[in-house]
């Protein structure tokens, strides 16, 4: 009996070993299980927060693309001449398109523009119509926004402000790129947020960095170039109102600051893949990249060779019979009908524009004399060394030049092509006494110096010419102030007819400050009846303006 109780008093005490052994071995299983669940929870809440947190917020993030946060181009008034108009985005479920709403969207030109979530679509348009809006916000809950656009259609200055590679947001001509790390965009998108239904959150006005810091201008992201906004507007008009190609350049004469660059025609930069495909020269900037025969305006430089070298003086008479055969070549004088001007000395040769004279006083000057006057003045050549895109226009070489060529070379025929830019510095030279006056569009605070580059007395007899041009001569009308200035009309065949080049170049002086403005008009009719107006726009708009 003793053994018996024995046996099971030792099963039970070994029973309850293993159910020991068993509860401890639970226990420590639980406490891996445990341990494991806290260090996965430490790995999801703690190493993976950032990027579980970014795949959470996606789901309810929209990016928005195509915001304009370069830095903006300014007038010499610190008016823009980028950013100036608003375009409107519009941010629609998914699932809320429908025919309707794609057809709204086309109504009103909406460009569809790039988003990383696949619940919205975002459109992006610089036409309002309140009737669309409507029906956007009310039908399809669409989340509408308001936002400077890069360029208008109608882009004021559009070739020299240039535009933008749409991919990248770089700068591909004019100031866009010439100035591209200066006005490097920030980035041209943002994020907007929606709620756990999907719902855009109201109030979370996407935050445009690049235009404006605590409401002023953020100035060292900013371009201010020399232009003037109202003269360049004018220019723009009166050249539509002429031609359908052409260029104007207004500069200051003394500083070289462009006031105006205007070329025709121009382009809408919003739309450019069109002119892309195109044949067009919507894209081509005619101010600096266009080199044209100067026509009669190089006469200029032929009478400053013949006066700096000495060769004569302004009194120098020549026959003008109607035409002239010099070096081998004919040429008539369009201005002198069958008689001609008779006898006449530089002065008179200049305010009619007389080619039998410049024939004949460029032979005795010399081609050689003309090309380097031509070339002191800044033919030839770029004239501002940051434009990379500008055109050197050209001049003969010397060695190939014959009897023949320097006739027509006198009177700005042959192989002379020069740029509007050219011709107005040229001008400027004049208007200066003399000195070198290098263009500039860019506002800076060193003035370069200025060489001489002609005497100031051939400067003043030039000057003396240019003011009888105004009073007797192919530039005759009615001035309110007085004005110097020079006709041209550059005769060429283009598809067996005869084209041409008309110029006008001059200046006058008022508020103590010299206005230089160049125009020149494709396929027109002559320098006074094409070019000249454009001229007298300008001239009465600045007298009368303070």
């Amino acid at each position: 009996m003793e053994s018996i109780k024995n046996k099971e008093k030792a099963d039970i005490t070994n029973h309850c070993h293993i159910t020991t052994v068993r509860i401890k071995k639970i226990f420590v299983a639980v406490l891996v299980i445990m341990a494991a669940l806290a260090a996965r929870l430490w790995y999801i809440q703690i190493y993976c927060h950032d990027t579980l947190s970014r795949a959470a917020v996606s789901q309810y993030e929209v990016k928005i693309t195509g915001l304009d946060t370069r830095g903006i181009i300014l007038d010499r008034n610190l008016k823009p001449l980028t950013g100036e108009t608003c375009q409107y985005y519009y941010i629609i479920r998914n699932d809320m398109r429908d025919e309707q709403m794609i057809r709204l969207m086309k109504d009103i030109e909406g460009k569809e523009v790039g988003t990383t979530s696949s619940s919205y679509c975002v459109y992006r348009t610089q036409s309002f119509n309140s009737n669309a809006n409507e029906i956007l916000k009310e039908k399809y809950k669409a989340y509408v926004f308001e936002n400077s656009a890069r360029y208008a259609d109608d882009q004021i200055a559009c070739h020299l402000v240039g535009y933008l590679n749409e991919d990248k947001q770089e700068g591909v001509s004019g100031l866009e790129l010439i100035c591209e790390e200066q006005l490097e965009s920030y980035g041209d998108s943002v994020n907007l947020w929606a709620d756990a239904a999907g719902r855009i959150i109201k109030g979370l006005t996407p935050k445009i960095t690049g235009h404006t810091k605590s409401g002023t201008l953020m100035e060292e992201h900013s371009l201010v170039t020399t232009l003037d906004r109202r003269i360049q507007f004018l220019c723009q008009q009166e050249l539509e109102k002429v031609c359908d190609g052409g260029a104007v350049v207004v500069m200051d004469g003394e500083s070289g600051e462009i006031l105006a660059w205007a070329s025709s025609p121009t382009f809408n930069p919003n739309r450019i893949e069109e002119y892309l495909e195109t044949e067009g020269d919507c894209l081509m900037d005619k101010v600096c990249q266009s080199a044209y025969p100067p026509g009669s305006v190089f006469k200029i430089i032929t009478a400053a060779a013949a006066l700096e070298k000495g060769v004569c003086n302004q009194e120098q008479l020549f026959t003008c019979e109607g035409k002239v055969t010099v070096g081998g070549i004919t040429i008539d004088c369009a201005t002198g009908g069958e008689e001609g001007h008779g006898s006449i000395d530089m002065t008179q040769a200049m305010a009619c524009s007389c080619n039998c004279y410049f024939a004949q006083l460029g032979n005795l000057v010399g081609c050689d004399e003309i090309v380097n006057m031509a070339a002191t003045m800044g033919l030839g050549r770029k004239t501002m060394e940051d434009f990379v895109y500008e055109t050197e226009g050209n001049l003969p070489e010397r060695y190939r030049i014959n009897k023949s060529d320097t006739t027509n070379i006198s009177i700005g025929q042959g192989e002379l092509l020069a740029t509007p830019l050219q011709i107005a510095k040229v001008t400027a030279i004049i208007s200066s006494g003399g000195k070198d006056v290098t263009p500039k569009v860019i506002e800076t605070s060193h003035r370069p110096y200025q060489a001489q580059v002609i005497s100031p007395k051939t400067a003043q007899a030039i000057d003396s010419m240019m003011s009888k041009v105004m009073l007797y001569g192919t530039g005759k009308g009615n001035w309110q102030i007085p004005v110097r200035g020079k006709t041209g009309t550059a005769e060429a065949v283009y598809n067996e007819e005869n084209v041409y080049t008309c110029w006008f170049t001059g200046y006058f002086s008022q508020n103590e400050k010299t206005y230089v403005t160049t125009v020149m008009i494709e396929n027109g009719m002559s320098g006074g009846e094409s070019a000249l107006p454009v001229f007298k726009a300008v001239t009465d708009f600045l007298s009368n303006t303070p």
